[in-house]
């Protein structure tokens, strides 16, 4: 046998890309991984995520010797693959006819080569799937167990390698980096498009994202798309689906077998499926081994987090294989549609049900399981896949009574202005016209005044909404959905106002309808709105297990609905209030991430508001500033006046750290016409806002009268956020006016309100500037001469004074603490213990540690064993 020729192109790195971006933090990542003793880092994810770019910047970022080697189905051929390494390791090939039988003293020189790389040799292996055969796999299985000193392998491919290195996971020599990883987020977005000499508005790059789900190849598309259609977004998303389209068809979809690419035609009619509906669709008596092979192959199958539907595919591979199948075969595809639906009908999943039935055009059909399950639709929790459904129906459909109530419900999650007022113009319509059912004339009255009261709640006008409710109550006392909805907006503009005991009271009782009717979803939203006023009474430990029981149904890698985009709002300010920022920060960014999903919802300007307020506490001021502003767009775009003023108020807060003195002018302007308006029901953080703005003039009289009104609701509600927000103003007047006593004592009234109700807000916004003062506060002898009471501990004090001590790296508490048992188990799979064997060891059964594994996962905040012990040991919960 000859020497088998060499490919130079598979022994370097491709070119980088026109107009690349950096990726820093996935960059850290790899060295940190190289630094703490990985043999493994892989990138595994599937085509067009960048990996191959992002190993040819890390090589770059390297001042160590590397070498490169770009698989192909050649190497699985061993000699082919060893003479390549030796080229790459740059030692000599023999200049020989070579056969099987020198693989062994070829592989013997790569080994005493990588021996002498003490001090460190990167071995980088791209596409790293095409090798498969176990000849050739077993060297590389030989180096990931018997791996030289100094040795980093950095491998890239789409699914996992036919390697053996769960090894290297049991003893954290493993670091993998996969799709979700790889993602581009708004602010990469943005850079990406600045590389190529393009300017997006958020709202195009909100469009980019979510139809992409942050899939490179599908942003750059968007980008090209963009650079041809702009600003017209409908035509950039409908180029860019063209160009994806050819693109999967050119590099993934022509490889495929016959079988296979039948397989993912037909089950692309659905959003997300269980085997025995990919059964179903795709005529194949072979369905698991087919999925087997999708995620093997790492051909953008992903789980979809139902239980019931478990399955979906990458919403760019689904529709290009929709619209192959909708070319060739039209009438096939609307019978398939019909399959699904009959199919997910007998399975009670009735929104995507519905939904396929307006797909396949039936709308009679589709009409008929509105009626007989809109109050099924609606416990589902479903509401994106209402939106979708929603806007296939004709228009001719909108004189059905239960459709337009069905519509209305989901204007009461999606905040939807525009369409709130449309639905409340057709119910008038109908009833006017006599079209509501006679039997029910309740319910068509009491949805009006919930679509009524929801616009004054997300408008601004509160006591208004207020009273649209008890009006409603009082004439429609029936107890049902629509009542508790009712209560919910009631609560909703009495919490706006600050009177806690009131919304508290409404909140609950609206709770309780909904839960007995079995509503799913919906609830998330009334528990944020309960959570936040524990969180106003300083009770975070509260807050936390309510939203954390939320949380406690699925896995944290699951994809997740609309509505836990509430839970994730609550979990990240509980988290806040704990002042575990970075936390915090996280759970803001999954609830971005489900609000950009959900395109029809106007959620979006709602964590912004979070996230704005949750950078102003990090110090981070620009960045607050800007997500704040898009905040206020977005509000003003959708129409959400409440948020608007609310997002103004802390705006302006800002502002005025800043000496910003046109927004300041601005902002007064706005705030003296909701004055004339809405007179003295405006929100406490909008008086609040005022007080500072007042004392930044000079007002210091005007602001000292809005603290002491302000004092007085606080007090009557227990509202104890906005009562140390209140200490601080006032030690900050005192401070201005130079009164050292007065100073402290407001000080001290803060200090020993945070330490009562665990409030660590102290040192975040205004409270920075009185960091001095404070730290001469909480000093023993200080305190002794002023003959104040001793503080606690400092373990007790550290966690709401973080910033004073200096102690922001150490490790955080979990939010929910691991029981005996789950440190059992947490110290086993430590030693490397598998399922059984832990089972075993513990005398427990098999089922009960799988148990309490997804718990350690749920309260570690991870999906994966090797995530867990990283987390476990970064918080010490491991020797």
């Amino acid at each position: 046998m000859s020497q088998p020729p060499i490919n130079p192109s598979k022994l370097r790195p491709p070119m980088p890309p026109v107009a690349a971006i950096a990726r820093p933090a996935l960059l850290q990542r790899l060295h940190d991984g190289a630094a703490r003793g990985c043999l493994l880092s892989l990138l595994s994810a599937p085509l067009g995520y960048g990996k191959s770019t992002l190993l040819a910047q890390y090589a770059a970022s390297l001042g160590s010797p590397w070498a490169w080697l770009r698989c192909d189905a050649g190497d699985n051929q061993p000699l082919r693959l060893l003479t390549h390494l030796l080229q790459a390791l740059q030692l000599p090939i023999p200049d020989r006819k070579l056969s099987p039988a020198d693989e062994p003293q070829l592989w013997a020189r790569i080994l005493a080569d990588l021996e002498q790389h003490r001090d460190g040799l990167t071995l980088f292996l791209d596409d790293l799937h095409l090798l498969r055969a176990r000849p050739a796999c077993r060297y590389l299985d030989e180096l990931l167990h018997f791996a030289p000193p100094g040795l980093h392998l950095v491998a890239a491919g789409r699914g996992l390698p036919a390697l053996a290195f769960s090894h290297l996971r049991r003893d954290q020599r493993l670091q993998l980096l996969e799709a979700a990883d790889l993602a581009l987020d708004n602010a990469q977005i943005n850079e990406l498009a600045a590389a190529r000499g393009l300017s997006l508005d958020s709202d195009t790059v909100y469009l980019l994202r979510a139809g992409s789900e942050g899939w490179i190849s599908g942003v750059l598309f968007g980008l090209a798309a963009y650079a041809e259609q702009q600003p017209n977004l409908r035509a950039i998303a409908r180029q860019a689906s063209t160009y994806i389209a050819d693109f999967l068809t050119e590099e993934v979809l022509r490889g495929l077998s016959p079988a296979l690419l039948t397989f993912l035609e037909r089950t692309s009619v659905v959003r997300s499926f269980a085997p025995e509906l990919a059964a179903l669709l795709g005529g194949q008596g072979e369905t698991l081994e087919l999925l087997r092979r999708l995620q093997r192959d790492d051909l953008f199958l992903q789980h979809s987090g139902d239980q019931r539907l478990g399955y979906r595919y990458h919403p760019a591979l689904r529709r290009a294989c929709y619209h192959r199948l909708r070319q060739r075969d039209p009438d096939g595809l609307l019978r398939l549609h019909r399959q699904a639906a009959d199919w997910l009908l007998e399975q009670r999943c009735y929104s995507e049900a519905i939904y396929q039935l307006g797909r396949a055009r039936d709308y009679n059909a589709l009409l008929a399981a509105v009626d007989q399950h809109s109050f099924d639709l609606l416990r589902e929790g479903r509401v994106d896949a209402l939106v979708e459904f929603l806007g296939d129906i004709p228009g001719q459909s909108a004189d059905h009574f239960t459709l337009a109530i069905t519509e209305a419900s989901t204007v009461i999650a999606t905040n939807d202005i525009q369409s709130a007022r449309a639905c409340l113009l057709r119910l008038q319509r109908l009833l006017r016209q006599q079209e509501a059912p006679l039997h029910r004339p309740e319910r068509a009255h009491q949805t009006l005044a919930f679509l009524r009261s929801r616009l004054a709640v997300l408008g601004g006008n509160l006591g208004h909404g207020i009273q649209l409710v008890g009006n409603a109550l009082q004439r429609f006392p029936q107890r049902n959905a629509a009542s508790a909805v009712l209560l919910f907006n009631r609560a909703s503009c009495q919490f706006a106002l600050g009177r806690l005991g009131e919304a508290w009271h409404d909140a609950n009782l609206a709770l309780g309808e909904l839960e007995a009717l079995n509503f799913r979803g919906y609830t998330n939203s009334v528990h944020l709105l309960l959570g936040q006023i524990e969180l106003a009474r300083g009770q975070a430990p509260q807050a936390a297990q309510r939203f954390l029981a939320l949380d406690q149904a699925l896995p944290s890698n699951a994809p997740r609905s609309f509505y836990d985009l509430y839970q994730h709002l609550g979990i990240g300010l509980a988290l806040q209030q704990q002042n575990r920022l970075e936390q915090a920060a996280q759970r803001f960014g999954q609830a971005e991430v489900i609000a950009l999903d959900v395109i029809h919802c106007a959620a979006l300007p709602w964590v912004f508001h979070h996230q704005a307020c949750l950078l102003a506490a990090r110090d981070e001021l620009p960045a607050a500033r800007a997500a704040w502003d898009e905040a206020r767009r977005l509000a003003r775009q959708f129409q959400l006046f409440a948020l608007y003023r609310l997002a103004g108020a802390w705006r302006a807060r800002l502002a005025v750290r800043e000496h910003d003195e046109d927004f300041i002018l601005a902002w007064l302007q706005e705030w003296h016409w909701c004055r004339r308006h809405y007179g003295v029901e405006l929100q406490p953080e909008e008086w609040l806002a005022y007080a500072w703005v007042q004392r930044h003039l000079g007002q210091h009289a005007i602001a000292a009268r809005i603290v002491a009104n302000l004092h007085g609701l606080a007090d009557s509600e227990d509202n104890h956020l906005l009562q140390l927000d209140l200490h601080l103003l006032d030690a900050t007047l005192q401070q201005d006016q130079g009164a050292r006593d007065g100073l402290r004592d407001s000080l001290e009234q803060a200090l020993q309100l945070a330490i009562a109700h665990g409030l660590s807000q102290l040192l975040h916004h205004e409270g920075r500037a009185l960091h001095e003062a404070l730290r001469q506060l909480v000093d023993p002898q200080q305190r002794r001469q002023h003959n104040l009471p001793p503080l606690p501990p400092r373990e007790q004090l550290q966690p709401l004074l973080r910033e004073l001590f200096g102690a922001a790296g150490e490790p955080q508490p979990l939010l929910e603490a691991l029981t005996r048992r789950e440190q059992d188990v947490l110290r086993r799979m430590a030693r490397g213990q598998s399922n059984q064997q832990i089972a075993e060891g513990l005398f427990i059964s098999l089922s009960t540690v799988k148990t309490h594994i997804n718990n350690l996962f749920r309260k570690l905040d991870v999906s994966d064993r090797e995530a867990a012990l990283q987390a476990a040991r970064a918080l010490k919960l491991l020797d």
